[in-house]
């Protein structure tokens, strides 16, 4: 049987969606919906396109499926559109469709480093800072934020910025929780 972490904690810009919120998109945002109703693509007030990278609902279907506790971690300034643009993405879950924002479980923003996004969602969603008795990850696209490590967090480098996180990447990281 497959191993989970406790909690996925998720960077947004050029990790969940292909751009910085806080300085390519321009407000207000317009949803367009595919035929199974999911909203994967918005388009700003400029006509700029943004999607939710392929690979996104699978993963984050997968995880919420096995339990594991969703956190957003983001240095946004901007994180109102960042709101904005989890409420419009809708995604099929066990057969309705949802919005992204609602699938997360704490959302912690602003100019901190990761741990201290980490630590406050988790001390959010479990009444207290219980970060070394569970397991948790971090998908981020800036290495720097490797440091996470150092707390017992696995990293998860999100390389790509055109394609994102990759189901390989995501599966590999399961399967070194089995070892």
């Amino acid at each position: 049987m497959t191993a989970y972490p406790d909690v996925a904690a998720w960077d947004l810009d050029y990790t969940v969606w292909p751009c910085f919120c806080d300085t390519h998109i321009s407000p207000p945002l317009r949803p367009e919906t595919n035929v199974d109703g999911e909203v994967l693509e918005l388009v700003d007030s400029h006509g700029y396109k943004v999607s939710l990278y392929k690979e996104i609902p699978r993963i984050i279907n997968d995880l919420k499926a096995h339990n594991v506790k969703l956190l957003s971690a983001s240095r946004t300034w901007a994180p109102e559109i960042a709101i904005e643009m989890l409420k419009l993405f809708k995604i099929k879950m066990n057969g309705e469709i949802v919005s992204l924002y609602s699938v997360f479980d704490d959302f912690n923003w602003g100019d901190h480093p990761k741990i201290n996004h980490i630590r406050s969602g988790i001390k959010t969603v479990y009444g207290k800072d219980s970060l070394n008795q569970l397991k948790v990850c971090l998908f981020d696209d800036e290495s720097r934020n490797r440091d996470v490590e150092k707390y017992g967090i696995k990293y998860l480098h999100v390389k790509d910025p055109v394609e994102g996180p990759s189901w390989k990447m995501y599966k590999n990281y399961l399967e070194s929780l089995d070892s």
